[in-house]
C-alpha cells in the first residue's frame, strides 16, 4: 500500500477542499416579476480581494436580487452594476467572508487567442484542457452587439459566470451560455467586457452604449463611413464621408461586424484613437464618444 507523507497528504487534501469550495460558490437569482421570469444560479469570479465579484445573469432572472451561496452559507450581495448587452453583473460581497472565496483572479487578455489554443476552467487545476475555437461576431446572419468566444470544453459547458483561464492561469473570459445542441461548447464573454463595464461604472456611474455619429452600410464588406452627422463626436474629431476605418482603440477592424464589436468597448467621455484611410493617407484621430441617445 502506497503511503503519503504528511506534507503530500496535506497538499492533496488542501487541493481537494479548494476544488470543492470553488464548486460550491454560486450566485442565486430571483425571477424577474414579469412574463418569462425565472429563478437561476450562476458561478462567479472574485475580481478583487475586497470582495468584488463578477458573474453572468441568465435571461429572466433579476440581477438586483442576488444571494451568494458558499456551501450551506447564504450571503447578501450588494448590487454594483450590470450590462444588458453582455448580461455581466458585478456585486460586492461582505468583506468579512472574502477569505472563503480564495484568491482573486489575475486578469489576462483574450485579444491574441488563436483557434486550438489550450484553455482551462480553473486558474490552478490543469487536469482537463478546453480549447479556443473562434471569435464569433454574427449569429444566424445577424451582427452581435459584441463578439464572443466559442470554446470547446472537455466536459459539459460550465455554468454561466464560470471563469475561463489561459495556460498562465489568467482570466480570459466568463462563460455566457452553452451552445445550443452542443453541450460541451460555450459562448464565452471576453474578459475585456468586465474591464469595460467597470471603467464605465467608475467614470459615469452606470453602463451605457456609446455613439459617435457615423453611418455605415452593413452590406458593404469594407468598413467605410457613409456619412457623418452634424455636431457629432465624429464630426468634431474630423471623420469624413468615405473614410475607411482601420482600427478603433488599437483594435484592427476589417469589416462592419468588427466595428460594431469595437464600438461596444467605447466609454462615454474617454477619448479613443481611430485610425482611418482617407484616399492614400492614413490619419490618426481622437474621438470622444457620447452616451447613445435613448440609452
Amino acid at each position: 500500500m502506497k503511503r503519503f507523507s504528511r506534507l503530500t497528504l496535506g497538499t492533496v487534501i488542501g487541493a481537494t477542499l479548494s476544488i470543492l469550495q470553488a464548486q460550491a460558490q454560486t450566485i442565486d437569482f430571483a425571477a424577474l416579476e414579469s412574463k418569462g421570469g425565472k429563478k437561476s444560479n450562476s458561478a462567479c469570479v472574485l475580481l478583487e480581494d475586497n470582495g468584488l465579484l463578477a458573474t453572468v445573469v441568465e435571461l429572466g432572472s433579476d440581477p438586483k436580487k442576488a444571494t451568494l451561496s458558499i456551501g450551506e452559507q447564504k450571503l447578501p450581495l450588494k448590487f454594483v452594476v450590470n450590462d444588458a448587452d453582455s448580461r455581466v453583473a458585478i456585486y460586492q460581497m461582505p468583506t468579512e467572508s472574502v477569505a472563503s472565496m480564495g484568491k482573486p483572479a489575475v486578469t489576462g487578455s483574450s485579444q491574441n487567442l488563436t483557434p486550438g489554443q489550450p484553455l482551462h476552467g480553473s486558474a490552478t487545476d490543469r487536469s482537463s484542457t478546453d480549447r479556443m475555437v473562434s471569435r464569433v461576431n454574427r449569429f444566424q446572419g445577424k451582427v452581435l452587439p459584441l463578439a464572443v468566444l466559442r470554446v470547446n470544453h472537455s466536459n459539459e459547458a460550465p455554468k454561466p459566470g464560470s471563469g475561463v483561464y489561459d495556460a498562465d492561469g489568467k482570466l480570459i473570459g466568463l462563460v455566457r451560455q452553452a451552445v445550443f445542441n452542443a453541450k460541451s461548447s460555450s459562448y464565452t464573454l471576453p474578459v475585456e467586457v468586465v474591464s469595460r463595464i467597470r471603467q464605465d461604472q467608475k467614470r459615469n456611474g452606470n453602463v451605457s452604449r456609446c455613439w459617435i455619429g457615423i453611418i455605415m452600410d452593413e452590406l458593404v464588406a469594407t468598413p467605410i463611413v457613409e456619412s457623418v452627422r452634424p455636431d457629432s463626436p465624429a464630426r468634431k474629431a474630423g471623420l469624413k464621408n468615405g473614410d475607411v476605418i482601420l482600427s478603433i482603440g488599437g483594435h484592427e477592424v476589417s469589416e462592419y461586424a468588427e466595428v460594431v464589436d469595437a464600438f461596444y468597448y467605447l466609454v462615454a467621455g474617454v477619448p479613443t484613437s481611430f485610425k482611418v484611410l482617407r484616399g492614400t493617407e492614413v490619419k490618426d484621430l481622437q474621438v470622444t464618444p457620447e452616451v447613445s441617445p435613448g440609452r
